[in-house]
């Protein structure tokens, strides 16, 4: 790292640093209630990006991964990642008669599947996953 980059970290207001979010409306939703469906996401910590990893892989007897489910990492990424609503809701839960908002995902009507893998590339992206979170600079 350069003296200037050490510098302007240093320098930095870290007030400023919060976890980027965003907007993102449920066109099918909105359309069949009439009016805008928006659901705010937001980053992930690397603390929920762990957590969402150790749920998601299974392990051999010898401790090697064995497999990771693709769907608990989306499933959980959204229950981590989307802000408003919230989908521990208890009265959300309630209303589609879902047990967990795990359940919520998986078996209401809620989301469909796309939707789903969707949602969790926006959190991806908001949570550095992105084509342009990182540019690499040419030498000389």
């Amino acid at each position: 790292m350069s003296k200037n980059t050490l510098d302007l970290l240093l320098k930095m207001d870290k007030t400023k640093i919060q976890r980027p979010t965003e907007q993102v409306e449920l066109k099918r939703l909105s359309d069949l209630l009439g009016e805008p469906v928006v659901f705010t996401c937001q980053a992930l910590t690397m603390d929920e990006f762990e957590e969402i990893q150790n749920i998601a892989i299974s392990f051999g007897k010898k401790g090697e991964v064995e497999d990771i489910s693709t769907n608990s990492v989306q499933i959980f990424t959204l229950i981590k990642g989307i802000v408003d609503p919230s989908l521990k809701d208890a009265a959300l839960l309630e209303a589609y008669g879902a047990a967990t908002p795990k359940q919520l995902i998986e078996e209401s009507k809620l989301l469909l599947p796309g939707e789903v893998t969707q949602l969790y590339n926006v959190i991806s992206s908001l949570s550095g996953f992105g084509e342009d979170s990182v540019q690499t600079l040419k030498n000389g």
